[in-house]
């Protein structure tokens, strides 16, 4: 009887069970049990409701700096992009100058005293600026706007036209070198240009001023032959550029500069003559006492030359080999090669070797 009764007991339970969980027996007068839902022609199991939350910032977990560590990083915002490209001007400003900076040219300065990048300084006893911006004596003794001591002057020949020569070409940087020796600010050129073209010495002019990097050069024009006989060269000009002489006798014209400029050179200046073969140049550097000099030749256009001094500061940093633009000239009967005499850039012969001196440097001690 007992177990009867259990049995009783548990397929009532199962019944009961069976109507909780049963499809059909979930239907109660045509609606579902409660905890149910219609879902179709079946009863289910409400699901727990669901909060969704839209994080307004980054969750700081996903960097680690949180608890949660493990929140997905909101996703990143889209922005249309602009319906036109936007304008940008690159366009330098004309010159940008730190407010306190003065340039040279603007600044007025009372003498003695002499401008100098920004400021109005003596160059009565520097040694760093004797007698110009930026002189510098090797002795480092400067009295009256002299150097004292030892102070290499240097005479630089140059065998090329510069009447087409373009100013990246690697002439034009032998012109640059020449014309750069000199360590002053603004650079004091005195140019004497009787009987040479017009327009070579202009594009001589014009690459010295494009080529010559950081420093300005100041361009004076000799008025005569005599303005290169001065004994007081040196106080006013750091470069004496001759082109192409060929006005009147060059022997007695040299040798009316041989004092002035031996002088000149013996106190640090640079002599710098242009020979584009069609002038008595040779004859005119003998006489005044700079350079010995036997004779010059015009080579064939188009002929490749070497530099074979590159250590030297006239050869620095040119282009070896290269065609000159117009007839490279050569020059004969020059004294051997020294310590004190180069021979910078060579035409090639045939066979690959240097031949004659294009240009030639002398360091006058």
């Amino acid at each position: 009887m007992k177990s009867n009764l259990s049995h009783v007991v548990i397929a009532l339970l199962g019944l009961s069970f069976a109507a909780g969980c049963g499809l059909e027996s979930s239907l109660v007068g045509g609606r579902c049990r409660d905890g149910m839902v219609l879902s179709g022609d079946t009863c289910v199991t409400t699901p727990p409701s669901v909060t969704l939350i839209t994080p307004t910032d980054p969750p700081m977990g996903s960097f680690g700096n949180s608890a949660a560590g493990n929140s997905p990083p909101s996703p990143p915002s889209t922005v249309d992009p602009p319906s036109e490209q936007p304008i940008i001007d690159f366009t330098p400003p004309d010159s940008i100058v730190p407010p306190d900076v003065i340039t040279p040219s603007e600044l007025s300065c009372a003498a003695p005293l002499v401008a100098c990048r920004g400021k109005c300084i003596s160059v009565v006893s520097d040694g760093m600026n004797c007698g110009a911006c930026g002189k510098i004596c090797p002795s480092n003794i400067c009295v009256d706007g002299e150097c004292l001591g030892a102070m290499p002057g240097d005479v630089v020949l140059i065998g090329h036209d510069y009447s087409n020569a373009l100013s990246y070409s690697a002439q034009a940087k032998v012109l640059a070198n020449a014309i750069g020796i000199p360590t002053t600010d603004p650079i004091r050129v005195l140019s004497y240009e009787e009987g040479a073209s017009p327009q070579a010495v202009s594009m001589a002019k014009e690459i010295a001023s494009d080529t010559v990097f950081g420093r300005k050069i100041e361009f004076t024009t000799a008025g005569s032959a005599s303005d290169l006989a001065s004994a007081t060269l040196g106080r006013s000009y750091d470069v004496v550029l001759i082109h192409d002489a060929g006005a009147g006798d060059a022997a007695l014209i040299g040798a009316s500069w041989a004092t002035s400029l031996q002088g000149f050179t013996i106190k640090g200046g640079v002599v710098i003559a242009l020979d584009s073969g069609s002038s008595p140049m040779p004859t005119l550097l003998s006489s005044a006492g700079l350079l010995t000099v036997g004779g010059h030749t015009k080579m064939p256009v188009g002929t490749h030359l070497l530099v074979t001094s590159a250590a030297d500061v006239v050869g620095a940093q040119v282009l070896s080999p290269y065609a000159a633009f117009g007839a490279a000239v050569s020059f004969q009967g020059l004294a051997a090669q020294s310590v004190d005499l180069s021979w910078v850039i060579r035409a090639k012969n045939l066979d690959a070797t240097p031949g004659d001196a294009i240009v030639v440097h002398r360091i006058v001690r």
